[in-house]
């Protein structure tokens, strides 16, 4: 389970993620995934949420395999496989610990901007050695 994934989240699906067929809704899945994202870019890249440079999501896919019911025990992890000019990718997967099979992949891919000028940039080479560093 999350192999070859080092940033990790777990907790079990609140209430408020639960639609009316009693399984996590689709739109949990993504606010899980940005959740996990902007952890990922604070603690790894040093890139706060309110920082001159950012990002911004360009494109998702979601791939839903395996229903996941409330108060059941989630585990997502992400890691960034892919870092181009201006854009780089984050991929996800979410496992039910309870049941230990994976329920979902997500795939998205982010530009990397600055929000002052409001325009795309290259990556930053910091946040460049930063993922090498801590995706090895």
């Amino acid at each position: 389970m999350l192999e070859g994934y080092r940033f990790a989240s777990r907790f079990r699906v609140p209430l408020s993620d639960v639609d009316i067929l009693r399984h996590a809704n689709n739109v949990a899945y993504l606010r899980w995934a940005e959740t996990l994202r902007t952890d990922y870019a604070a603690e790894v890249l040093g890139a706060d949420v309110g920082g001159e440079h950012g990002m911004i999501l360009a494109k998702t896919k979601v791939v839903y395999e395996k229903p996941i019911l409330y108060r059941e025990r989630v585990a997502i992890g992400t890691r960034i496989p892919r870092i181009g000019g201006k854009s780089f990718d984050f991929e996800f997967e979410v496992w039910s610990d309870d049941k230990d099979v994976r329920c979902a992949h997500i795939y998205s891919v982010l530009v990397a901007m600055n929000y002052v000028t409001n325009q795309t940039i290259p990556v930053p080479q910091d946040w460049r050695d930063r993922i090498a560093e801590f995706e090895r």
